[in-house]
C-alpha cells in the first residue's frame, strides 16, 4: 500500500485534516503485536502510527466500528472475546444493539507482509462454532476505497451507480473491472490512488469514479460522482452503453 500517495491525496482535498489526527507510537504497536506473538502487516502498522488514536472523523469501517488501538488492546485483553492468533482485530463493533456483533479482523495467515485480507468475526465465539465472514477486501483496499469516498466522492453533489456481473462466474468481477478501466482511461480518467485487482479510484477533471469488485458475488460496482449532476448522468449512460452487461442496480444504490 502506498501510504505517501494516500496522505498526499488527503492533503490536497483537506489540508488541515492530518494536523488533527493523532497516531500511536510504533513501540506501542510493536509491543501489542509481540504480546500476541504475531507480525502485523506494514500497511496496518502505518495506519496506527498515523491515526491509531484519533482519526478526526474518518471511519474506514463505519461509524460504530472503533479502530483505535485502545479498543483493539481491550478486545485482545478480554480472553473470552479475543480471536485466535491467526486473526487480529482492527475494528471493534460498539453498537451492542446489533445481534450478532461482528468485529473486523485481519487474516494474518493469508497476509503478505504489507497487507492482509479482512474477515468479520463474532467476538467471544469459538472458531469451531463460526465461519469467518469473507468480505472480499484487504485492509489496504478498504483504506484506499474509504479514503477516496471520504475525501472526494461523498462531497460531490451529483452521484450515480452502475454495476456489472453478479452471475457468480469465476473471475467475472475482475474482468469487468479491467474492461471498465479501458473505457474510463480512454475517456480521460486516471487513477489517483494505487490500483489493485479489485479497487480503482479514478478522476477526470470534476468527475470521480470508485470501482470495486466483490468477489463473493463476482460483482463490479462503479460509484460515480461530480459537481454537475448532468455530467454524472452522461457518464453513467456512456458506461451503460459501452460496458458489456452494465446496468443500474435494483433497489437502494448505497451512494455513501
Amino acid at each position: 500500500m502506498d501510504w505517501p500517495l494516500v496522505i498526499e491525496f488527503i492533503r490536497q482535498r483537506d489540508p488541515a485534516f492530518m494536523s488533527r489526527v493523532e497516531g500511536v507510537p510504533a513501540a506501542a504497536v510493536a509491543a501489542l503485536a509481540a504480546g500476541r506473538g504475531v507480525t502485523l502487516p506494514a500497511s496496518y502498522v502505518e495506519f496506527l502510527r498515523r491515526m491509531g488514536s484519533n482519526s478526526n472523523g474518518y471511519a474506514p469501517f463505519g461509524p460504530t466500528q472503533d479502530h483505535g488501538l485502545a479498543a483493539i488492546a481491550e478486545r485482545l485483553d478480554d480472553e473470552d472475546a479475543a480471536p485466535s492468533g491467526r486473526f487480529f482485530p482492527v475494528a471493534i463493533e460498539t453498537d451492542e444493539s446489533l445481534d450478532p456483533l461482528y468485529d473486523y479482523c485481519l487474516d494474518l495467515q493469508r497476509g503478505d507482509g504489507d497487507d492482509a485480507p479482512l474477515v468479520m468475526l463474532e467476538p467471544g465465539v469459538d472458531l469451531e462454532w463460526q465461519t469467518p465472514v469473507e468480505i472480499s477486501e484487504t485492509f489496504g483496499e478498504r483504506i484506499t476505497a474509504s479514503v477516496f469516498n471520504h475525501f472526494a466522492l461523498r462531497r460531490l453533489a451529483g452521484r450515480d451507480v452502475v454495476s456489472v456481473g453478479g452471475t457468480l462466474q469465476a473471475g467475472e468481477g475482475r474482468a469487468a473491472l479491467q474492461r471498465a478501466l479501458v473505457l474510463l482511461q480512454r475517456a480521460g480518467f486516471a487513477p489517483v490512488l494505487s490500483l489493485s485487482g479489485r479497487v480503482a479510484c479514478l478522476q477526470a477533471g470534476p468527475l470521480s469514479v470508485d470501482a470495486r469488485v466483490n468477489e463473493n458475488y463476482e460483482l463490479l460496482t462503479l460509484r460515480l460522482g461530480g459537481d454537475d449532476p448532468r455530467a454524472v448522468t452522461t457518464l453513467a449512460e456512456q458506461l451503460l452503453t459501452d460496458l458489456p452487461g452494465a446496468r443500474r442496480p435494483v433497489g437502494p444504490r448505497h451512494l455513501d
